[in-house]
C-alpha cells in the first residue's frame, strides 16, 4: 500500500469555484442531479470543462448578476444547448 500523499495539481485546485456554471444552472432553471444523470455524468464534466475554458466568463459573470431565476439559456454560453436539452428532458 503507498502511503504517500499527493498533492492536487495546482491547475485543478480552484477548479470547481472558478466557473460560474452552477450559477448559471440556478438562473436557467437546470437541476444540477438532472445535468448529473445524462449519460453518467460525462456531459456533466464535459460541461464543467467548457465553462472553465470559456471566453465569455467576463460576460457571463455581468449576465448572471443582472439575471436571476427563470431565463433561458444564452447563446453566448457553450452549455447552452446542453442546458436546453436537460431542461426538455431530451437527453
Amino acid at each position: 500500500m503507498n502511503s504517500q500523499k499527493h498533492d492536487p495539481r495546482p491547475e485543478l485546485a480552484d477548479f470547481h469555484r472558478q466557473v460560474p456554471m452552477d450559477n448559471m444552472m440556478e438562473a436557467v432553471g437546470v437541476e444540477v442531479l438532472a445535468a448529473v444523470d445524462v449519460d453518467g455524468g460525462g456531459s456533466y464534466v464535459r460541461a464543467r470543462v467548457a465553462c472553465h475554458g470559456c471566453t465569455c466568463r467576463h460576460f457571463c459573470r455581468e449576465w448572471l448578476a443582472e439575471h436571476s431565476q427563470g431565463q433561458q439559456p444564452q447563446a453566448f454560453c457553450p452549455n447552452a444547448n446542453f442546458f436546453r436539452a436537460v431542461k426538455s428532458g431530451d437527453c
